[in-house]
């Protein structure tokens, strides 16, 4: 539970609230000093922005803007006194929807107990495919994915992602289909939770669905196709240094990973220090499409920290090897909160994706599924360097963030449960369309069986100051035993390059076991549109 006398953040002492020319509404912050909140409440507030012009104030304030957003209204988590001033002097009004943070948790736990014990006495059914009643620890989600592992070996398999977070902790993932051991080409549906470490059901709604693609498999006839037509790899813990922060209650509100000073591995124990919880990168700001651009901070402190340079961090850098070594034509990056199904892109004024007829209908129909509203990215609020950003402009995969409910970070589990249920359908759906031929592209043809195909493209990625940073895409396949094979990719042209008329060439050679290059060819290949290319080796 929390204990407020440790509750701390690097707040404002005054955040320089400079009038500027004596107008309201044109306060600007300087980085803040290092002081305690202590005796005061840490609200969440539902702040009026009825423009775009407000919305942009507001998060040139650096205040940590909640993952909830209306037409009209953005909500705030204010740590102290000096906060909720702050947007006084800025010409800003509020609501308060929760009026003490701390209590409130406080009646979370009540809550979880009671819910617990209520399926314990069997007056109340534990409907999640795994079974659960309370919130996982970090452990928990080690653990039952080498579960899951060993227990369906012919459909699931534990891996490892390509580097430990910051405190060394080592980061994994589960790959689920059926055969999961050959490399045979499908397309890649991917899953992610806990970028943001407080948002505890981003994980557990992860989590939940591998459960239920495994345990339903066979009696499901929607998840049987699922996994007899595509890969589906989940990371439920993006960020497990702040994950564990917030979850053992050291710092509940932890939102960011433990990066206490850019480019040094923090020492043991100095995430936690009173005088460091609210330093960390915001790993959802450190992708490098649009790096550094509207929405990201470049204050340590800010709870939207970019980081000291696109992919700083250990675990963004996790994502993006993951998704440069597979074909993912579908990706949702779980989140809460707004009950929102988030597409590109990401802020206000950027030309609208040439992929818009089948992003939209995508994002609709879940939408539709799991009662939630979809909607351009930044409509919640601008945005710059999150996982799609980079994940969609970089391969083409239709990425989407879900916001999951309505009211807070982690709300009473009970909750969680009734968000799964929501959420199955649009899960499902997500998956089928990963799929679907029509959404990506097929390069299809013959080679000698065993041979190992590989496709490979080279480029750069722009931030937003216009750096251009390396970028490389490298998947394989093994060609079966027939010697036909048909490869599920995302498209060879990246959709900046769509958008300027231009076409690109996914680079495909095909080798001996050994490694010898033994054929090379380009390959241009539109979305769904199928190639063919047929390989002597």
């Amino acid at each position: 539970m929390f204990r407020p006398t440790r509750w701390t953040r690097l707040i404002p002492l005054a955040l320089a609230a400079v009038l500027t020319a004596g107008a309201v509404g044109q306060v600007q912050a300087t980085a803040p000093p290092d002081r305690q909140a202590v005796g005061e409440l840490i609200q969440l507030l539902r702040v009026n922005t009825p423009t775009q012009a407000d919305r942009k104030r507001l998060a040139g304030l650096d205040l940590d803007l909640a993952e909830s957003a209306g037409p009209k209204y953005v909500d705030v988590v204010a740590y102290s006194n000096s906060d909720r001033r702050l947007l006084q002097l800025a010409g800003f009004t509020w609501s308060t929807l929760e009026d003490d943070l701390v209590g409130a948790d406080r009646r979370r736990e009540k809550a979880d107990a009671a819910y617990a014990q209520a399926v314990r006495n069997k007056t109340v059914a534990a409907t999640l495919p795994s079974g659960r009643t309370a919130y996982r620890q970090l452990a928990d989600y080690d653990n039952e994915l080498a579960g899951l592992a060993q227990q369906y070996p012919s459909k699931a398999k534990l891996f490892t992602l390509k580097e430990k977070s910051l405190e060394g902790r080592t980061i994994r993932g589960l790959e689920i289909t059926h055969n999961v051991g050959v490399s045979d080409g499908k397309p890649v549906f991917l899953m992610l939770g806990l970028h943001h470490a407080r948002e505890w059901p981003s994980g557990e709604l992860t989590l939940e669905f591998a459960y239920d693609l495994l345990k339903n498999d066979g009696t499901d006839p929607r998840i049987t196709n699922i996994l007899e037509r595509s890969r589906v790899i989940v990371v439920p813990v993006v960020n497990p240094d702040g994950f564990n922060l917030s979850r053992t209650l050291g710092y509940e509100l932890k939102r960011k990973n433990c990066r206490v000073t850019n480019g040094q591995i923090p020492t043991a124990g100095q995430c936690s220090q009173s005088s460091y919880r609210s330093r960390g990168v915001d790993l959802n700001r450190n992708y490098s499409g649009f790096w550094g651009g509207p929405g990201a901070s470049s204050s340590l402190t800010s709870e939207t920290y970019r980081g000291a340079s696109a992919f700083s961090e250990p675990e963004s850098r996790n994502i993006q090897a993951l998704v440069s070594q597979h074909q993912v034509t579908t990706l949702i990056s779980n989140h809460t909160y707004s009950n929102l199904v988030l597409r590109e892109p990401g802020y206000a004024g950027a030309p609208i994706t040439p992929d818009e007829a089948i992003y939209k209908s995508l994002g609709d129909q879940m939408a539709a599924i799991n009662g939630y509203t979809s909607q351009y990215s930044y409509q919640l609020y601008d945005t710059t360097g999150v996982a799609e950003d980079w994940s969609y402009y970089a391969t083409g995969g239709l990425g989407f963030t879900f916001e999951h409910g309505t009211s807070t970070f982690h709300p009473a589990f009970s909750t969680v449960v009734n968000m799964y249920a929501s959420n199955r359908g649009a899960y499902l759906l997500a998956a089928e369309s990963t799929i679907n031929p029509a959404r990506h592209s097929i390069i299809t043809g013959t080679a000698p069986a065993g041979a190992v195909l590989r496709l490979k493209k080279s480029f750069t990625t722009k931030t937003w100051n216009g750096t251009q940073l390396p970028d490389t895409l490298e998947t394989t396949m093994t060609v079966p035993a027939a010697g036909a094979y048909s490869w599920h990719t995302n498209p060879s042209t990246r959709p900046t390059v769509v958008q300027q008329g231009g076409t690109e060439s996914w680079t495909l050679t095909c080798e001996r076991p050994a490694g010898q290059v033994k054929e090379t060819k380009p390959i241009t290949v539109a979305r769904g549109a199928t190639a063919t290319a047929n390989l002597t080796c």
